[in-house]
């Protein structure tokens, strides 16, 4: 499909996806739902991806785009095969020699960024990688931003995806470079490998030993972990002398390394085992709850998953149980809603545990 056709079959005023949806399934088919339950988009589709504004409906070789609504914004066609992100989507234009070129454009079809990439990615904070063919045929990569400016020239070998407004490079022997949204490079001195930017923190390798950068760059807590976690919530988890333990931005172990096992905190809490027993901790190591279960998971938006017998029920952060064990499994609530299964049957619950959506297979 030419570009010329493909703007043909655009729906004028796409809107941008402002509640939550949730996956449902038909044997292979996709589907999705909104927090109330009501089908949105019927599972029929080979492939959904919720993308920044629109969802992508693949079937066969066809990709349409809809709303939030389940509106169509972009009728089926074979032009755009990649979602949207941050309002944009790769799209791939006929030059005068009639080769394809790729560009960016929006939901109403308008080109953003102007199509004088060989290979372009998704934008992923304000960044996008893109591709130039040098003489010799071969991709080097750089990246742009939103305003389509390169900040990185196409001259490397491999750029891996961006986050949290950096993007990395990566050599043939897998050493990495870091670099800011204005193509600065913050990769610390002796640093070897860079992880992703989380919670404000980048976790760094020099050989085998771990430890953390500032997104501005700072070697903050220089590597010499074994074991680590990204930071979350303001702590992460490391691991010393056998034991896991809580360091906090400034590298101090604000919880000693006592734990065989932990999580990540999340909600407000960590997930721990001391001595054989799961424990819940607050962020300074005080024990606050020992649920009473064969196994728990963590808390997020203020329940957590427990097993009870072969049942999986959801307390709360007082122990209290405040979805009785009834699933065969049972996920964490997330923006609202928690899949969970009885049998051959799912459906999603609220936090109240009253059923919104059910599939009875």
């Amino acid at each position: 499909m030419n570009w010329r056709a493909l703007l043909a079959c655009l729906c004028a005023g796409a809107a941008t996806q402002a509640q939550p949806l949730y996956p449902i399934r038909s044997g292979d088919l996709q589907g999705l739902i909104d927090a109330n339950g009501r089908v949105v988009l019927a599972p029929e589709y080979a492939e959904l991806v919720q993308g920044d504004p629109l969802v992508l409906a693949r079937k066969g070789n066809r990709t349409a785009y809809y709303d939030a609504q389940g509106r169509v914004v972009v009728a089926p066609q074979e032009a755009w095969t990649l979602p949207f992100s941050e309002g944009l989507v790769p799209s791939a234009v006929k030059d005068a020699k009639g080769s394809y070129r790729w560009g960016y454009a929006e939901p109403n079809g308008r080109l953003a960024i102007a199509a004088e990439y060989d290979s372009a990615g998704p934008f992923a904070g304000g960044l996008a990688v893109v591709g130039r063919l040098d003489e010799w045929g071969v991709m080097k990569y750089g990246a742009i931003n939103r305003q389509g400016q390169l900040v990185l020239p196409c001259t490397h070998e491999k750029l891996l995806a961006p986050a949290g407004g950096l993007v990395r490079s990566e050599s043939k022997q897998r050493t990495h470079r870091v670099f800011d949204a204005s193509g600065h490079d913050l990769t610390p001195k002796d640093v070897d490998f860079v992880g992703l930017p989380a919670d404000g923190m980048v976790r760094v390798w020099s050989g085998r030993l771990q430890g953390y950068m500032t997104l501005a760059g700072e070697l903050r807590i220089a590597p010499r972990f074994q074991q680590a976690s990204e930071f979350r919530e303001g702590r992460a988890r490391v691991w010393v002398d056998g034991k896991y333990g809580f360091i906090d931005k400034q590298g101090t172990l604000v919880v000693p390394a006592q734990f065989e096992s932990a999580e990540d905190f999340s909600d407000g809490l960590a997930l721990v085992k001391r001595e054989g027993r799961s424990l819940f901790i607050d962020p300074q190591g005080k024990t606050v709850l020992e649920p009473q279960a064969e196994r728990a998971w963590p808390f997020s938006e203020g329940l957590a998953v427990v097993r009870v017998g072969r049942l999986h029920g959801y307390i709360d952060k007082r122990g209290r149980m405040v979805i009785e064990p009834q699933y065969s499994f049972a996920r964490p609530f997330h923006q609202g809603l928690a899949y969970v299964g009885q049998g051959r049957a799912s459906a999603y619950i609220r936090p109240d545990g009253q059923v919104v959506w059910r599939r009875d297979e």
